[in-house]
C-alpha cells in the first residue's frame, strides 16, 4: 500500500507534458527498486495467487508453448544430452533399501564380474567415459561378440547364439564358436567398423546360399538349419517393407534427416520409414501388427508371426492402394512393346521383383487383366463401382477441381474422423444430400466416371429445405457441358441431355455454398443413363452410394499391381 501511495502522489505530481522533474524520476527510481515493488515480486509469488483453475490454465498454455518450441518448422534441431556435475555425487550403499539407513560409500568402477581380480576406481567425473571405455575395450570381448552376434541374426534370421539377449550360463551356446570368435577380433581389428562387418559377411558364401536348395539328407540331419546349409527365408521387418512398396510406386522421399513424421492413418509422409515418429504408450497398430519392437523395453530380437490383420492390411489399406496405382502408373511406360498387355507386365514384374515373368505367370497376368478390362467396360460390374466423393472448386473456366474425401463412417463420406472438421467445416457427403464445406472453395462433389464410351443424360432433383440461410448453387459439369441452379427453401430439376463422353471421363455434381454456410443441408439424388441403342443402363447416386467404391477405385491394372504387392516374394527375402 505504501508503495502504491507513493507511486500515485508521483504520477499527480507529472507536468502537462507528461515528465517529472529530476528529483521525482529518481524517487521512483527508488520506489520501483525498492522490497514491496511489483517490479521486484518473484514469478513464484505472483503465481501463488492464482486460484486452481487459474493455474490449471497457464499449465496447459505452458504445455502448448513448450510443444510448439519442439514441433513447428523454425524450431533448431534438439538432442537429449547428459552432463557431468562439476563435483560428482559419492554414492552410499542403503541398507536394506533405506536411503535413511546409509551405509559405506561405494566406488565408481567397471563390474567386478567382467574385470581383473584388481578393479581400479574411476577418476574422470563422473566415469561415464571411462565405463564405455572399458565396455567397448579389447580386453572385454563380450561387448564385440554380441554386436558380431546381432550383425549375423539381421542376415541370416538367428544368430550364432540363438539368445541374443542372455550370453551367460542359461543362454544358448553358440552353433559356430570359433566363427564367432574370429569375427569378434576381426570386427575389433577393423576398429570396431560396422559397414566392414556387413561387408565381410555378405560376401561370404554362407551368405550367398540358396533357400531353395534341396537337400534331403541335410533337411533330416538338421531340419532346423543351424548348421547353415542353405539361406533361410525372412520376411522383411516393418521399416523394409514399407519402404519397399514406396519404392516400386516410385514415389519414396530420399531425403535425408529431419523431424520425425507419422508414418500410420490419414495423411501418411512418403519419407523413409526410419524417420517414422514412434509415441512409446501410443504404438499406432500398424507397427504392432507387423511385430515391430516395443520400445518400452529392451528387445534382443524381432520375432515374425503371421496373422490375419497383415493380409487385411495389404488387401484394404489406403495406404497399399496408392502404392498399387504408382506401381501401375509406371508399368504404363511399356505398354506398346510386346504387345499393350504382356510388356506391361514383364515391367511391372520388374519392377516389382527385379525379375521377368515366367511363361506360366505371364498366361496368369495376361488372363487377370484381360478379364478385369472386359469386366470394366461391362454395365453390371461398373455401375456399383463409378461413384465417387470429393471436395473442391470450379474455376472461372468451369474446370472442376476434385480432392478425394478420406473418412466413410459407414453412411457419410467426410475429410476426416469427426464432423465438424477443423479445416473443412460440415462438409460431407451421404445417399441423400450432404452439406457444403466453409465456401466455394469446399463444395462437395459427387463423380460419375464413365466406364465406356457412350452418350448419357443426367436427371436429378436439387432440394434445399431450410427456410434459413441463403441457399445453395448445385451445377452439373461433363466436359464443356454445364449448367447450374440456385435453390433456397425449395427445389429444382436438374437435367442435361445427350451428353457426349468417353471411357473414364467425368460428370461432376458440384454443390456449394453462397454467402455462407449456415443451413446449407441439401438433398440431390441424382441418376445417369445410358441413351439409345436399346440399352437401359442407370448408374443412381442413392442405390449405389457406399464406401466399397473407394475414391478412385482400382481399375484393372491398380488391381494387379495390388497382386503383385501382396505376394510372398514381394514381402520375403528368398
Amino acid at each position: 500500500r505504501d508503495v502504491a501511495h507513493a507511486y500515485a502522489t508521483l504520477l499527480a505530481r507529472f507536468d502537462k507534458e507528461g515528465k517529472l522533474e529530476n528529483a521525482d524520476e529518481e524517487a521512483l527510481r527508488e520506489v520501483l527498486r525498492g522490497p514491496g515493488s511489483p517490479c521486484n515480486v518473484s514469478l513464484a509469488e505472483v503465481e501463488s495467487l492464482f486460484n486452481r483453475a487459474q493455474g490449471n490454465e497457464i499449465r496447459d498454455l505452458r504445455k502448448k508453448v513448450d510443444a510448439l518450441n519442439v514441433t513447428h518448422a523454425g524450431a533448431p534441431p534438439r538432442a537429449m544430452v547428459v552432463e557431468d556435475l562439476p563435483n560428482p555425487v559419492e554414492q552410499r550403499i542403503f541398507k536394506r533399501g533405506k536411503p535413511e539407513n546409509a551405509g559405506a560409500v561405494v566406488a565408481r568402477q567397471f563390474l567386478a564380474i567382467l574385470s581383473p581380480e584388481k578393479r581400479e576406481p574411476f577418476k574422470n567425473g563422473s566415469g561415464r567415459l571411462e565405463f564405455a571405455q572399458k565396455i567397448a575395450g579389447r580386453d572385454n570381448p563380450l561387448t564385440a561378440r554380441v554386436m558380431v552376434n546381432r550383425v549375423w541374426q539381421h542376415h541370416f534370421g538367428f544368430g550364432l547364439v540363438r539368445t541374443p539377449g542372455d550370453f551367460g550360463t542359461r543362454g544358448d551356446l553358440p552353433t559356430h564358436p570359433e566363427l564367432l570368435d574370429y569375427l569378434a577380433v576381426k570386427f575389433m581389428d577393423e576398429g570396431w567398423s560396422i559397414k566392414k562387418l556387413h561387408r565381410m559377411i555378405m560376401l561370404s558364401s554362407v551368405y550367398q546360399e540358396s533357400s531353395e536348395v534341396v537337400n534331403a539328407k541335410a533337411e533330416g540331419a538338421d531340419p532346423e538349419n543351424r548348421l547353415l546349409w542353405r539361406m533361410n527365408r525372412q520376411r522383411l521387418d516393418l521399416e523394409a517393407m514399407r519402404d519397399a512398396l514406396l519404392s516400386v510406386s516410385g514415389q519414396l522421399d530420399p531425403a535425408m534427416f529431419g523431424r520425425g513424421v507419422e508414418i500410420a492413418g490419414e495423411g501418411w509422409s512418403h519419407r523413409r520409414t526410419v524417420y517414422g515418429f514412434v509415441e512409446r504408450q501410443n504404438l499406432p497398430n500398424l507397427f504392432r501388427t507387423f511385430d515391430f519392437a516395443s520400445p518400452d523395453s529392451t528387445s534382443p530380437q524381432r520375432y515374425s508371426t503371421v496373422v490375419p490383420q497383415q493380409a487385411l492390411f495389404m488387401m484394404n489399406s489406403p495406404f497399399i492402394l496408392e502404392q498399387a496405382k504408382g506401381l501401375a502408373k509406371r508399368g504404363e511406360a511399356a505398354k506398346e512393346t510386346q504387345g499393350r498387355i504382356g510388356g506391361r507386365i514383364g515391367e511391372m514384374y520388374r519392377i516389382a521383383y527385379g525379375r521377368g515373368p515366367s511363361d506360366e505367370e505371364m498366361r496368369a497376368g495376361v488372363e487377370f487383366v484381360e478379364g478385369e478390362l472386359k469386366e470394366e467396360g461391362g454395365p453390371a460390374t461398373v455401375a456399383t463401382a463409378a461413384w465417387q466423393y470429393g471436395i473442391g472448386k470450379i474455376d472461372d473456366g468451369h474446370h472442376v477441381t476434385f480432392k478425394a474425401m478420406t473418412k466413410f463412417t459407414g453412411g457419410v463420406w467426410q475429410m476426416g474422423p469427426k464432423l465438424p472438421d477443423p479445416t473443412f467445416s460440415f462438409a460431407n457427403l451421404n445417399a441423400q444430400g450432404g452439406h457444403p464445406g466453409n465456401d466455394a472453395s469446399q463444395s462437395v462433389i459427387r463423380r460419375w466416371v464413365a466406364p465406356r464410351d457412350c452418350v448419357v443424360s443426367v436427371t436429378g432433383t436439387l432440394m434445399h429445405p431450410a427456410e434459413q440461410g441463403d441457399g445453395v448453387r448445385g451445377t452439373v459439369v461433363a466436359g464443356a457441358q454445364f449448367k447450374g441452379w440456385d435453390v433456397k427453401h425449395g427445389n429444382a430439376q436438374t437435367a442435361l441431355e445427350n451428353i457426349e463422353i468417353k471411357r473414364g471421363g467425368v460428370i461432376d455434381f458440384v454443390l456449394e455454398c453462397r454467402g455462407n454456410q449456415n443451413f446449407d443441408s441439401f438433398s440431390w439424388p441424382v441418376a445417369v443413363r445410358v441413351n439409345g441403342g436399346g440399352e437401359q443402363t442407370e448408374w443412381s447416386s442413392v442405390a449405389q452410394f457406399g464406401g466399397t467404391a473407394r475414391p478412385g477405385g482400382l481399375s484393372a491394372w491398380e488391381k494387379y499391381a495390388q497382386v503383385l504387392l501382396e505376394a510372398n516374394e514381394f514381402v520375403f527375402v528368398d
